[in-house]
């Protein structure tokens, strides 16, 4: 039960112990009044530290996967620029290797013309 729900049945039932009876209340009254209200008090504050201690834990645990986050990122923006580089210059040595084939071919035919590439 919250400590604002506590508080009221504990109003409640002292406004219904007064007007049930006739005569005023005593110390005693007012010394149990005062107690159901410290315990209304005391499971609040317990429950305001509970949720401050999750909250905490919820923090540390957020900070941990931020930093993971962030190296993970880290990580991939070097693997693709890498990625990247190596696609770049594969395609560089694709150009170059057909060049280089295309020029063989052609100097094989021009200085050796009866001799055939196919094997057919």
């Amino acid at each position: 039960m919250s400590g604002l729900k506590m508080i009221t049945v504990s109003v409640i039932a002292m406004t219904a112990f007064i007007g049930c009876s006739a005569k005023a209340p005593t110390t005693g009254d007012f010394m149990r009044m005062h107690a159901a209200d410290e315990k209304a008090t005391g499971l609040d504050q317990k429950q305001i530290a509970k949720n401050w201690d999750h909250g905490s834990k919820l923090k540390i645990s957020g900070e941990k996967l931020v930093k993971h986050g962030e190296e993970l990122v880290k990580s991939g923006d070097k693997d693709m620029m890498t990625g990247k580089s190596e696609i770049e210059q594969g395609n560089k040595d694709i150009i170059e290797g057909t060049k280089l084939t295309q020029e063989s071919e052609q100097i094989f035919r021009e200085k050796y013309p009866d001799l055939r590439l196919d094997l057919k």
